[in-house]
């Protein structure tokens, strides 16, 4: 009797249009089974918990303009603090991947929600790099600057972000800033280029 019965069911529809038929129906599924599985898969790491639980100031311990915080607000903060506005498509993978890679390898280059960490001699060298880059336009990335148009910088807010830079390295070594003495972190000499 089942026999008769799938036979009669699909014994007819040759598979091609049995295929077709379903097809919506079987896409469906599979892009909502990878959504779902993507809410939990990290290959970088769950970046995404250390911006939840982070209450950190941005670059406490330094002399810095309103306009120039502001100004690294908007075009920094997202790859370079643990204050990340996460966009939708940042939950959705593979493209939540590329997004987890890049703020992870961007704090590890230097972390506005940590500044207070940094010593000395580290803080001197992440400024350094952050002049170099936003003067260079190698700074935000230009990837990045794709889907956050606000982010892009011009020309004045260039110089102003590279006149900080160079004013507080050298209030840094005249002694004036902080003289913290822990151990040395380990910094990348490079912001992230790629």
């Amino acid at each position: 009797m089942l026999f008769i019965l799938t036979q009669r069911w699909f014994g007819q529809i040759p598979l091609e249009k049995r295929l077709r038929k379903h097809f919506k129906t079987i896409l469906v599924v599979l892009i909502l089974l990878v959504a779902i599985a993507s809410l939990f898969i990290h290959p970088f790491g769950n970046v995404k918990t250390v911006s939840r639980s982070s209450n950190r100031q941005l670059l406490s311990g330094t002399q810095i303009d309103p306009a120039v915080f502001n100004i690294m607000q908007r075009s920094c903060q997202n790859c370079h603090s643990e204050e990340t506005a996460w966009p939708w498509y940042s939950y959705i993978a593979p493209v939540s991947w590329l997004v987890e890679q890049d703020v992870r390898d961007g704090r590890s280059h230097f972390n506005m929600s940590r500044w207070s960490e940094y010593n000395r001699d580290d803080r001197i060298q992440i400024l350094s790099g952050i002049g170099t880059r936003v003067r260079n336009k190698s700074m935000p990335l230009p990837k990045y600057l794709l889907l956050h148009r606000d982010a892009k910088l011009n020309d004045a807010e260039i110089d102003l972000v590279y006149q900080w830079t160079r004013a507080e390295r050298k209030r840094l070594k005249s002694g004036a800033g902080s003289t913290q003495q822990s151990a040395p972190r380990q910094v990348k000499t490079s912001l992230a280029t790629n």
